[in-house]
């Protein structure tokens, strides 16, 4: 009987510890900002043009506000105590907005929700935006291709996929944030480059 006592005291104590000592990590929430300042583009064949960007597809399923990482080839996982403010889709589409206001490749830019019509439409598919964690490496990779479309023919006028591997200061979320908004800063500025030319 006492022996019995023991092992319930025993099995109440451990829940107890157990209990105090599981204490979760708040909840961190990073955004996309490059902070980089787009040189106004002095020639484009689409200065009089607008252009609506719309949300971008995602070639393995929906955008999340998760922050994916990987430790090997086959499997992806998120941070539990680390996401983006905001739907990842999103976060794209204001920084590619933002990047094409301040370079003035097209008269205006404006938001895939808007009802107004444009004379262009700028179409994305995300192929991978993740955090390559492996032996001797730690990068952010980002890999996008861009689709100009007529809006008066629905004809395809250019197309290209831009990739990017930018190693992480440090091989956490905060490494991996840092490291997006290289990624993202580079991306505008050659985005900005190639719809600048015809």
């Amino acid at each position: 009987m006492r022996r019995i006592i023991k092992i319930i005291y025993s099995s109440i104590l451990v829940v107890i510890i157990s209990g105090c000592s599981t204490k979760s990590e708040p909840m961190v929430t990073y955004t996309i900002d490059p902070s980089t300042k787009i040189a106004k583009i002095r020639k484009s064949p689409y200065m009089d043009s607008s252009v609506k960007v719309s949300y971008p597809t995602n070639i393995k399923g929906k955008s999340s506000s998760s922050l994916y990482y990987s430790y090997n080839d086959i499997e992806k996982d998120s941070y539990q105590n680390a996401s983006w403010e905001s739907n990842s889709g999103q976060l794209l589409t204001y920084s590619i907005i933002r990047a094409l206001e301040q370079s003035r490749v097209f008269k205006s830019a404006i938001d895939y929700r808007s009802i107004a019509n444009a004379d262009y439409v700028l179409e994305s598919e995300v192929y991978q935006f993740y955090h390559k964690v492996r032996k001797d490496i730690s990068l952010c990779v980002l890999s996008i291709r861009f689709d100009l479309i007529n809006s008066s023919t629905n004809e395809l006028t250019k197309s290209k996929k831009f990739t990017y591997e930018i190693p992480t200061d440090t091989t956490d979320a905060k490494g991996y944030v840092k490291a997006t908004n290289k990624a993202i800063a580079r991306l505008s500025r050659d985005l900005v480059k190639w719809l600048s030319r015809r």
